[in-house]
């Protein structure tokens, strides 16, 4: 178990030089949108991390994991730990409501699970299946298409002049024949 979690942590561990590129597009007058800092700050997805990611994001674990491994787990990761979590209990509730049911009724031979139990089992069946379905498109769909995206920023800002900034400041006087006379500050960029 502590190889697991020491694999997990230094394949969601974020370089540092990626976070950089934002500060360097703020340093060239570079206006980024929120969704382009975000792919900056996730920075390049390896091989390695998009593969394990979508490995452990298909079948065995679920729940958000590939995505924390790819290091996108507060982009859209949490969606389905959320989801999935939140079905299972869903289901969880209406199973147990179920079973609640067979104990009052004295095990009758009977399958007495309905209305608002069996509601239950099939709302969170379904929407755990949904989300799961979901996870295993997004977690090895998403990655390549965020690389493309994180590649073209990446050339954009490298490429990109500095924006040169020509500031000044005037001092002048001022007669205005109501007011008086007076200094003006005008301050230019």
């Amino acid at each position: 178990m502590p190889k697991f979690i020491f694999l997990f942590l230094l394949l969601s561990f974020n370089a540092l030089a990626d976070s950089t590129l934002v500060y360097d597009a703020q340093k060239k007058g570079i206006n980024l949108s929120e969704k382009d800092k975000s792919i900056l700050e996730i920075g390049e997805i390896s091989t390695t991390r998009y593969v394990i990611g979508g490995v452990l994001g298909t079948y065995p674990v679920g729940f958000g994991v590939g995505h924390a491994i790819q290091g996108r787990w507060s982009d859209t990761g949490w969606i389905f730990t959320a989801g999935e979590a939140g079905s299972a209990a869903v289901f969880l509730v209406g199973a147990l409501g179920c079973i609640n049911n067979e104990l009052d009724k004295g095990f009758n031979g009977k399958n007495d699970c309905t209305g608002l139990n069996e509601a239950l089992l099939v709302t969170g069946i379904i929407g755990f299946v949904g989300f799961r379905i979901w996870e295993v498109v997004d977690v090895w769909s998403t990655p390549p298409s965020h690389n493309r995206k994180y590649n073209e920023l990446k050339d954009y800002i490298h490429k990109s002049q500095a924006k040169e900034i020509k500031t000044s400041l005037f001092l002048s006087p001022l007669y205005q024949p109501k007011m008086g006379q007076g200094l003006s500050l005008t301050l230019n960029f």
